[in-house]
């Protein structure tokens, strides 16, 4: 079959766990591990990275960049984004939940929204997502950068999100 593609070896559950963790790792860092990201920002998180115009339009971006200006700059970060998260929920949902089943994340309810926090004081040793392509992993630093500014309501009504 000329064309085809496997999604599922891209986009694996796998890599997702990995992904989420860093990002989760990241938005503690720049908070000074005091603010957590919840379920919802979580889910906005693979459809930037996966989308291949969205991951080229952040990724080597300047960290003091506003988000709204690579947005202006690249408007197909938020084009069909609604889509995109719906079609990247179910494997959101099962790479954070390996990350809880593995200890790397831990759920928090200690507010209104549920958040998720990294757990362990560093990757744990030989699991660290060396390997992750350089344009996924700029990208999850980045979004971590932003997303860390804004509540999740803000962050939705940016991206243009109902």
């Amino acid at each position: 079959m000329s064309g085809y593609t496997d999604r599922s070896l891209i986009h694996n559950s796998a890599l997702a766990c990995f992904l989420l963790a860093s990002f989760t790792k990241e938005y503690q860092a720049r908070t000074d591990n005091k603010r957590h990201p919840s379920f919802e920002k979580l889910l906005l998180v693979l459809p930037l990275i996966w989308h291949g115009p969205s991951r080229r339009g952040i990724w080597n971006r300047n960290f003091a960049t506003p988000m709204h200006a690579v947005i202006a700059d690249e408007p197909r970060i938020t084009e069909r984004l609604t889509e995109r998260v719906g079609a990247h929920a179910a494997v959101s949902a099962q790479g954070l939940n390996i990350a809880c089943a593995t200890g790397l994340l831990v759920k928090r309810f200690d507010t209104d929204e549920r958040e998720f926090a990294f757990a362990p004081p560093r990757w744990p040793q030989g699991s660290s997502p060396t390997n992750i392509d350089s344009e996924m992993s700029g990208t999850v630093l980045r979004l971590a950068n932003w997303f860390k500014d804004f509540t999740t309501a803000e962050l939705f009504a940016i991206l243009g999100l109902h």
